[in-house]
């Protein structure tokens, strides 16, 4: 069979692989893919990387199926019992919503009526509130609302049943203040980080925040963090200078000598 002459399309597979989902564990499905793209003459180490499965994982799974069939596809330590609560509830397989990100968006498609829904990614709550409703009514699997909100099946499971008994700003809305405070760092320690990242710059030696802030704890008996140095050499603007500051001191040096 030669597939060579055939077009793909990357967004009718994703929408095939979401409905696949819906009644196929992730695993199996990967397997299926692997022994199929096998049987159509792809190289093992590419199918391995295409997939996600390990290359010698994948070599088993072939010689499993070829020697036991489909069962091959389910987990050998589990009973065919097991494999089959692992299958979602009735009501997702028979699901009539596709979920899918483009870009910046995410289309909710309801396929019954052909209508969508778009939703901006960076509108977070409005997204987690339509995606986890529809999980709540059985329309999607909690596995494509994890792929929609970029976490776990569990969270979205969690975050669910917790939208049943609270209001959504207490469930979706990120309440985090931010920075509250300056990261501890008085003027004596931000005179001393300027200070240093000039006299490094002028020198040539590394201004990372590693090293700047070995040298303000080394000069002022502090335990001022990495991260708190990066952070106010960004809100400094220190590094917008860290090129042109030594071309400056080499510019008035060279001014100084004729005036």
């Amino acid at each position: 069979m030669d597939c060579q002459g055939m077009v793909f399309s990357s967004s009718h597979s994703r929408k095939r692989i979401e409905k696949a989902l819906q009644i196929l564990p992730e695993l199996v499905l990967k397997k299926l893919l692997f022994f199929s793209l096998y049987l159509l003459g792809a190289k093992v180490s590419a199918i391995s990387s295409l997939v996600g499965i390990p290359e010698e994982s994948g070599k088993t799974v072939i010689k499993r199926i070829l020697k036991g069939g489909l069962p091959a596809l389910g987990d050998r330590r589990q009973s065919v019992n097991a494999y089959k609560h692992q299958l979602p509830h009735p009501v997702i397989q028979s699901q009539q919503v596709s979920v899918i990100t483009e870009g910046d968006s995410c289309l909710i498609t309801f396929f019954n009526s052909e209508q969508q829904i778009k939703i901006l990614q960076k509108h977070k709550a409005h997204l987690r509130s339509v995606i986890l409703t529809l999980l709540q009514a059985g329309l999607i699997s909690a596995q494509m609302a994890s792929n929609a909100l970029g976490v776990t099946a569990a969270h979205c499971l969690d975050l669910s049943e917790k939208l049943l008994n609270e209001d959504i700003a207490e469930v979706l809305l990120d309440k985090r203040k931010g920075q509250t405070s300056d990261l501890l760092v008085d003027p004596q320690v931000k005179a001393e980080l300027v200070q240093q990242f000039a006299a490094r710059s002028i020198a040539g030696c590394s201004v990372s925040g590693k090293a700047l802030a070995k040298a303000v704890n080394g000069n002022l008996k502090t335990a001022i963090s990495d991260r708190a140095v990066r952070w106010h050499m960004k809100k400094l603007g220190l590094m917008e200078i860290k090129k042109s500051l030594p071309k400056l001191v080499k510019a008035l040096k060279k001014t100084s000598n004729h005036t």
